[in-house]
C-alpha cells in the first residue's frame, strides 16, 4: 500500500463514520424529544463533531516524518473523489519530500 492509498483509505473511513454519525443523530433527533433546548444542544453537538471530523483530515501526519501534512494531506486524500479542480495534487510531503507513491514505511 502506498502513502497515497493510505491517505485515501483514511479519508474514506472518516467520511463513512461521519455520514453514519449524521444519519444516526439525525434520526434520533427527529424521533426524540420535542423540547427546543434539547434539539438545539443536539444540533450543536452534531455540528461540532462534523467540523472536528473534517478538521482532522488537515491533521494527518506524514508516515515518515510524523509532521502534519495540512492542506497537502487533505488534497491528496481527496484526489480520488473525482474532483476536477485546477489545483494540482501534490506529489510529496512538504517537510521530508517523501513521495506519496512510495510504499508505507
Amino acid at each position: 500500500m502506498t502513502i497515497r492509498e493510505f491517505l485515501m483509505r483514511r479519508n474514506g473511513q472518516y467520511s463513512r463514520e461521519t455520514v453514519a454519525f449524521l444519519l444516526a443523530s439525525g434520526t434520533l433527533l427527529t424521533i426524540g424529544t420535542r423540547s427546543f433546548v434539547v434539539k438545539f444542544v443536539c444540533a450543536v453537538v452534531i455540528v461540532v463533531v462534523t467540523v472536528a471530523a473534517f478538521g482532522s483530515l488537515f491533521q494527518i501526519p506524514c508516515p515518515k516524518c510524523r509532521k502534519s501534512l495540512g492542506f497537502v494531506g487533505f488534497k491528496v486524500a481527496n484526489s480520488g473523489m473525482g474532483s476536477n479542480n485546477t489545483v494540482p495534487v501534490p506529489a510529496h510531503c512538504p517537510h521530508c519530500n517523501v513521495s506519496f507513491d512510495e510504499p508505507m514505511p
